[in-house]
């Protein structure tokens, strides 16, 4: 153990100096051993703990930011847009600012661009930087807490505070989000440039190098590039530097400088490539948290939230990607819940002030995690969820230095000396085998889509989104080649799923549709979709996914009664439509010969676009049939207009011209006809009654 001696009522409290780092070689001959040692010992562990993601596929939101982000997919010519559009806009094709302020992160979606033009779209290369960057955060994190927390230093160099509080970090498994999700190197990119900027301020206020500042200005400027959090280590890294060294304030705020101008930079870029984006929150669940909830119940579902990381801190299962109503309850304060971590907050605030003055280890890592932590609160700005896991990576920093603190400095106060050694050693390697565990069982969760949603739907069962995601990754499967035999299972396991998301969420139209599409896929029960489908339009009656995905149906069922009953019901929502207009006049004409009704939904497709070529040809053609001569003609003509290489059109036009006696018109369209399609080598008579029995 560590030979460290406290005085009374300061058994926690930090050295306000920083001892001479080349003193402190000088006593020890093995200092760059033990250096060599800690880091090689932390790499390959940090290895051990994600080797095994290697092996995984993309999940969650690898879609937008890799496999369908169209400028990630152009390779280092991408990379112009990606440094010039919002986050989001690669992935849909527009900025749709999606979220409150849009998001400027380019630097992880850079990396995502030169792998693909490397290596092409191979998840296992992006999971192996990955692991390479964060193994590479944890040598950083231990070299910065070696260089504040010297005091803690040990002897034994296997006992040092810094290095366990390393071991833990990298070993927690609420990490897995970040590393084992590839899109979680936004995370990893951020608290490594935070951390640099660190390590590099103290460097300057050590040896008053000027390039110091330089280094923490770009180091810090790729943390805000990367993501916005960065912004809070404009806090932590003077509050760091006050507790942990006796530089004047005047120094500090020299050493902050960089930091600002860094930030000022970056928010300057920001603004220029995504401009103002509306801080209006929408009327969504899935976006609002706390959709109808009163103010009261709102703060106290927040409170709880913020236990609820706590207990995840010490006991980190079950986990789960998802969080989303309401995996969290909407409690009031009358929740022993939320009053249990309103006390456990007011008592960590307590101790943060207190030790303020006198700068104790466990005062700093308080406000470390609350700075940290800020941002992703919900008490600030609403962030779009209850929680999320993976906003635990930087202020878990805190949790592994205090949770260290006290198993290596406690202990030996509450046990027999005897018997403190064995027991530091026995809950340090219980703490770490029991996250290793976890953190290597959970990245096999992170396998793939299927995987992770059909394995989280149990923990967050609550979930509209989960429930949601799950169901429509069973449909996926359930309709892939080489799945017949666990197809109708899939799919019942599918209806399940969205029927509770549904339950959940009365109008999630993401559900909703799946729903539709399930019951499509299992039995083809029209009526079914239609009852998913409906509470979609009643909504939105101009919701595109519902009018594609009727389209995609009914032709692949060949049911004209049952999709003129369903498009008469869509016509009541959406009598606006040129497709709903279309599809019914051309299925009253085609299948039924109701010619009246043909043309009446014929007309309004008509009036509702008048650019459409098809719409010529139909309505022509069913003037044509309903003896409406003058019509056809002046439909017709404008069909052979629009599209002069359609023969069909000429020989109707041509039929035409014959019923109305004007033959020298009529065999010039049919002379066209045959022009355009020399094949065609029938008759006029012929043509005429293939004409006036098909709608075309």
């Amino acid at each position: 153990m560590a030979k460290t001696k406290f005085k009374k009522g300061e058994t926690h409290k930090v050295v306000p100096e920083i001892v001479n780092e080349t003193a402190t070689k000088s006593k020890n001959k093995f200092y760059w051993l033990n250096i060599f040692i800690h880091i090689s010992i932390i790499s390959s562990f940090v290895f051990i703990l994600y080797g095994n993601t290697i092996l995984n596929d993309y999940a969650l939101d690898d879609a937008i930011v890799i496999t369908q982000n169209d400028f990630t997919k152009k390779g280092v010519y991408g990379i112009s847009e990606i440094l010039t559009t919002e986050l989001f806009t690669g992935f849909f094709g527009v900025q749709k600012n999606l979220v409150m302020g849009g998001r400027y992160r380019p630097l992880s979606v850079v990396t995502f661009a030169v792998e693909y033009e490397f290596f092409g779209q191979n998840p296992h290369v992006s999971h192996f930087i990955n692991i390479l960057l964060f193994a590479l955060s944890c040598i950083v994190l231990f070299l910065v807490l070696k260089k504040i927390l010297q005091k803690y230093d040990s002897d034994k160099w296997y006992l040092s505070l810094p290095f366990i509080s390393t071991l833990l970090f990298a070993a927690h498994p609420l990490h897995t989000e970040v590393v084992a999700n590839i899109k979680g190197r936004d995370e990893i990119f951020t608290l490594l440039g935070s951390l640099l900027a660190l390590y590099y301020t103290i460097k300057y206020l050590d040896s008053d190098k000027i390039k110091y500042l330089l280094f923490s200005f770009v180091a810090f400027f790729l943390a805000l590039t990367s993501k916005e959090n960065a912004i809070t280590f404009v806090l932590v890294i003077p509050l760091t530097v006050y507790y942990f060294t006796k530089h004047s304030f005047k120094r500090n705020l020299i050493s902050v400088f960089p930091l600002v101008a860094s930030t000022v930079v970056y928010l300057v870029i920001r603004q220029v490539v995504i401009g103002s984006t509306s801080t209006d929150i929408p009327s969504e669940l899935m976006n609002d948290s706390f959709l109808g909830a009163s103010v009261s119940d709102k703060y106290a579902t927040i409170t709880y939230t913020l236990g609820y990381y706590i207990r995840l801190l010490f006991v980190p299962h079950p986990l789960t990607f998802d969080y989303y109503p309401y995996m969290i309850p909407i409690i009031s304060w009358s929740d022993p819940r939320a009053f249990i971590s309103l006390i456990i907050h007011l008592v960590l605030i307590y101790f943060a002030f207190k030790g303020l003055k006198n700068k104790t280890l466990f005062s700093y890592a308080i406000w470390f995690y609350a700075i940290t932590f800020s941002l992703t609160t919900n008490i600030l700005f609403p962030i779009g969820t209850f929680m999320s896991e993976r906003f635990m990576y930087t202020p878990s920093i805190a949790f592994v230095i205090i949770l260290t603190f006290l198993i290596m400095y406690k202990v030996p106060v509450w046990f027999k000396k005897s018997e403190s050694k064995n027991i530091i050693m026995a809950l340090t390697g219980i703490f770490l085998v029991l996250f290793s565990i976890k953190t290597i069982s959970r990245n096999m969760d992170w396998k793939n889509d299927f995987t992770l949603f059909t394995t989280d739907v149990i923990a967050s069962t609550n979930s509209a989104k989960s429930n949601c995601s799950a169901g429509g990754k069973l449909i996926e499967e359930a309709t892939k080649k080489g799945n017949e035999n666990l197809k109708d299972q899939y799919l019942k396991q599918a209806i399940e799923y969205l029927n509770k998301s549904v339950k959940i969420h009365p109008t999630y139209a993401d559900a909703l549709l799946l729903l539709g599409n399930a019951h499509f896929e299992y039995n083809r029960d029209f009526e079914e979709v239609w009852k998913a489908y409906r509470k979609i339009l009643i909504q939105n009656p101009d919701y595109e996914k519902v009018h594609s995905n009727l389209q995609i149906m009914f032709n692949k069922v060949d049911t004209p009664d049952v999709k003129i009953r369903l498009y008469e019901e869509v016509y009541k929502l959406a009598p606006n439509r040129y497709d709903v207009n279309y599809e019914l006049g051309t299925t009253y004409g085609k299948k039924k010969n109701i010619l009246d009704k043909a043309i009446f939904y014929l007309e309004n497709a008509y009036k509702i676009d008048p650019n459409r070529p098809e719409i010529y040809k139909d309505l022509g053609v069913g003037y044509g049939l309903s003896q409406n001569y003058p019509k056809a003609l002046e439909f017709l003509e404008k069909a052979v207009k629009i599209d002069p290489k359609d023969f069909q059109m000429y020989i109707n036009l041509g039929v035409t011209y014959q019923i109305i006696g004007e033959k020298e018109k009529a065999e010039q369209a049919f002379a066209k006809a045959n022009e355009l399609n020399p094949n065609l080598n029938k008759k006029p008579e012929e043509a005429k009654n293939d004409s006036v029995t098909t709608v075309k």
